[in-house]
């Protein structure tokens, strides 16, 4: 006889097996219901690989089927982003992944800037805050400025400082999260603002190429972010981590912020994120 104590072990393995969409579920929605249960079976801020492949894929397909759906696009980096940052297991994944997340988003700026302008040089020749007014029609441009900043900065991050600086990308981060602010400085718990920061924290300041970076304006950018979205927890990790790394004096303050996002309880929403974010912090306080 089977003993009883197998099916609790067998339903949890079902559980973290990916799902397979009906052949005739739209598959935009399908990623949607992936992306849904991509913290199911995480652990301690790292996700099951299965949920997340999942949704990309389907967005992938939706992609392809249609090539100027933005919704497609910036859901398909949004999922892309959190594969590479929380699934991804080894650096050459993560060079994969944040090297198709540059791919999309490129080509959707080049399908907005179209749109909004005619092409894609006439756009970049705006100003951002002129470049914002000319694409606050679209309704994609917020979420695809915010996921084509986060790609190039992840891609940089993967590739390294070298291959950084030879594609521009402080340049194109900055430029994206410029547009971002321009056009509503609270979308996604102040993104632009917690993107701007954390480039000034983190960009190396190289004379002709990133000359414009500015600590102080890490740490201005991230308490505005801190400020609009006082329960993100990347808000609080990312000022605490410019503070430490830029204004020592303030280290007192860094503390009480780290020991602030670690009392709060993960949001459901978030689990793997927040949790994540919790066990940086708890290496910050370490150090």
């Amino acid at each position: 006889m089977v003993s009883r104590r197998v099916f609790p072990s067998l339903a949890v393995l079902l559980l973290l097996l990916p799902v397979a969409a009906p052949a005739w579920q739209d598959p935009l929605a399908a990623g949607d219901a992936a992306w849904s249960r991509r913290a199911q079976g995480a652990q301690g801020g790292r996700p099951q690989p299965g949920p997340i492949a999942e949704a990309v894929a389907a967005y992938e397909k939706a992609l392809r089927a249609d090539p100027a759906n933005l919704d497609a696009a910036w859901k398909l980096l949004r999922a892309l982003h959190f594969q590479g940052d929380y699934a991804a297991r080894t650096n050459e994944e993560k060079q994969r992944i944040f090297a198709r997340g540059k791919e999309v988003a490129e080509a959707a700026l080049d399908r907005i800037a179209a749109r909004a302008a005619g092409s894609r040089d006439r756009l970049d020749a705006l100003a951002p805050a002129a470049a914002a007014r000319a694409v606050a029609g679209i309704a994609q441009a917020k979420p695809i400025h915010l996921w084509a900043a986060v790609h190039w900065g992840l891609w940089g991050d993967a590739f390294g400082r070298l291959a950084a600086a030879r594609q521009g990308v402080g340049d194109h981060v900055r430029r994206s999260a410029e547009i971002l602010l321009a056009l509503d400085e609270r979308f996604e718990d102040a993104a632009g603002h917690r993107i701007l920061g954390r480039l000034h924290t983190l960009a190396p300041k190289v004379p002709f190429f990133t000359g414009w970076v500015d600590r102080d304006k890490a740490v201005a950018a991230l308490r505005r972010a801190v400020a609009l979205a006082p329960d993100y927890p990347l808000n609080d990790l990312y000022l605490a981590e410019a503070l430490l790394e830029h204004q020592p004096d303030k280290k007192k303050e860094a503390q009480e912020i780290l020991r602030r996002l670690l009392a709060r309880r993960p949001s459901p929403e978030r689990q793997v994120e927040d949790e994540k974010a919790q066990a940086d912090a708890r290496a910050l306080l370490a150090r």
